[in-house]
Order: structure tokens, then C-alpha cells, then sequence
């Protein structure tokens, strides 16, 4: 698969900066976006070219870090997805597609598509962010289940948690109660879900 790009290209914080335009050849659909970025600079690094800078670290999704805009959207254009899990079967053979990085003033651009994200600790420094430990489940209180109906307040607790679970997924929900065997099935995305094995929903 060919891909056509027009990338962002600044040489450091204080320089001019314009859009450059490549084509990296033999893509496979299997690669993420930033191992096609990592295609392109082999060739650029091969040729004496200076390799376009852009920002990575788990490539697993989770850090964020590799944020850029595809065509004008962070990240690209699957909504929930980092452009570290953004895979080039999104695209098709020919497509052109242009690559810029955030553009805001608390971000300014280092170099290329790479920013300055300092911002985030001066906001966590300021005390913005703040991490609770919330502690475990309580145990239980035998008062509180007398007070609650005469030794049933157990009881009473598992009614509105089944109550509660019918209403946030639907369907009859059992709880407290010995469920058959349950065997692990596909679903939407290939994610996995538990199911019973009378092939019932939960």
C-alpha cells in the first residue's frame, strides 16, 4: 500500500516551519501509524535526510504521548484510539493524509511534531491533580443488617444490587445464586465476554 503525507516539519521552538510533502511505499495494513512513521524515517535517516521528530513511549495506548492530529483530528480518525493503536487498514491504498501537531499555546512546538508538554506538570505542581486512596470494600455490619429488616439486611442488599444490575445491562441477573460453568466468547471488536454455558447472556 502507498501513503501520501504531508507533515508539519519544524526545526526547533523559535524557527519557521511548513508542510513537506512524502510517499512511503509497501505499507502493510498491519502496521501501526507510528511504525509506518518509522518506514519513513529509515528511508529519510538512509538518504542523509533529518528524520521527522514525533513523540512515543508505550505504544500501547495508554500514555497518550503520540498525540498528533490526523487531518485536523487528535489522533486520528477513530474516536477513543491513540495513533499508537491506529492501524493502516483504517486507510486505504493512495490515501493523503496530513500531519500537524497540537496547536495550542500552552503547547509550543519543539520540533516538528513534537510540543512542549510541560503544562501538565506545572497544572499537577498547582495541585490540579490529586490522587486519592479511596481504600477497599467494608466489611460487613451485622448491626446495620438487624436495623435493616430483622437479620435480612443481607438479603436486602442483594435485591437492590440485582435490581440495580438488571437496569445497567438488562436482561434477569442472578446474584448470590451458583451459575453454570461459563466459557469465554467473542464479541464486538474481539473482545472477549463472559458467558454461561447455556449460551444465555449474563
Amino acid at each position: 500500500m502507498r501513503i501520501h503525507l504531508k507533515i508539519w516539519r519544524q526545526p526547533g521552538p523559535n524557527a519557521s516551519g511548513r508542510l513537506v510533502d512524502y510517499t512511503v511505499e509497501d505499507v502493510s495494513p498491519d502496521m501501526s501509524f507510528l511504525e509506518m512513521l518509522d518506514v519513513l524515517n529509515e528511508g529519510l535517516i538512509a538518504r542523509g535526510e533529518d528524520p521527522v521528530a514525533f513523540d512515543s513511549d508505550c505504544r500501547e495506548g495508554i500514555c497518550g504521548a503520540c498525540g498528533f492530529l490526523v487531518d485536523g483530528v487528535a489522533h486520528g480518525p477513530d474516536p477513543g484510539t491513540t495513533v499508537c493503536q491506529l492501524h493502516m487498514r483504517r486507510f486505504d491504498n493512495n490515501d493523503r493524509l496530513t500531519l500537524e501537531p497540537w496547536r495550542a499555546r500552552a503547547f509550543p512546538i519543539i520540533k516538528d511534531l513534537v510540543v512542549d508538554r510541560s503544562a501538565f506538570d506545572r497544572i499537577i505542581q498547582a495541585g490540579g491533580y490529586t490522587s486519592i486512596n479511596v481504600g477497599g470494600a467494608q466489611d460487613p455490619d451485622p448491626e446495620a443488617d438487624r436495623r435493616e429488616g430483622h437479620g435480612l439486611g443481607g438479603v436486602h442488599r442483594l435485591r437492590r444490587l440485582r435490581r440495580g444490575l438488571q437496569e445497567r445491562f438488562g436482561g434477569v441477573v442472578h446474584v448470590g445464586k451458583a451459575q453454570p460453568p461459563r466459557t469465554a466468547a467473542p464479541g464486538p471488536g474481539g473482545t472477549l465476554h463472559s458467558r454461561r454455558g447455556d449460551g444465555a447472556a449474563p
